[in-house]
């Protein structure tokens, strides 16, 4: 899957969807979920790209802000986009949060365009008061897929378990 360019993400914001990268880290063939206990959910660490901002700085700048500047200098800067799906809101919770294009324009947001980045680690430990997490794992495919089970909102399930597809599709899960 090819990165999208800065005109293409803000093309996705002017369609409604608010662009967000997700990050999925690899050690030995299993996956680093986190929990979060006020939302009750285990998922992957994830957060917007910025105006004017690319993937790749989004995915580094993002994933710093989430697991902590330490993990962060642990994983290959090697990165693969390798999914991408969409999540349109109910229409009661459209526009609950301000978007804009990168000409500073309000945009209506209908929901939100995930691209799923994958990163190898070498380090499978994570100092969890660093990030904006409680708790986390590594797991096989099989365990994801079970905590993916679980989770309620339909959207973000859907594609969960579709990153967690494509990543045994194209063989590094």
């Amino acid at each position: 899957m090819k990165q999208p360019t800065i005109t293409e993400i803000d093309q996705i914001r002017n369609a409604g969807f608010r662009p967000q990268i997700v990050g999925c880290f690899l050690n030995n063939k299993k996956i680093l979920f986190l929990y979060m206990e006020k939302h009750k959910l285990w998922q992957f660490p994830q957060g917007g790209i910025d105006n004017n901002e690319n993937m790749t700085e989004a995915f580094f700048r993002e994933m710093s802000e989430e697991l902590g500047d330490e993990f962060a200098k642990s994983y290959d800067k090697n990165i693969l986009l390798f999914y991408g799906d969409k999540v349109e809101f109910p229409k009661y919770s459209q526009n609950s949060r301000e978007l804009k294009n990168d000409a500073g324009q309000n945009i209506f947001m209908k929901g939100k365009k995930y691209f799923f980045i994958c990163a190898e680690t070498k380090v499978d430990v994570l100092k969890i008061s660093n990030s904006q997490f409680d708790d986390f794992k590594w797991v096989s495919l099989e365990e994801g897929l079970a905590l993916c089970d679980k989770i309620e909102q339909s959207g973000k399930k859907r594609i969960m378990i579709g990153a967690l597809n494509e990543l045994r599709k194209i063989g590094l899960l």
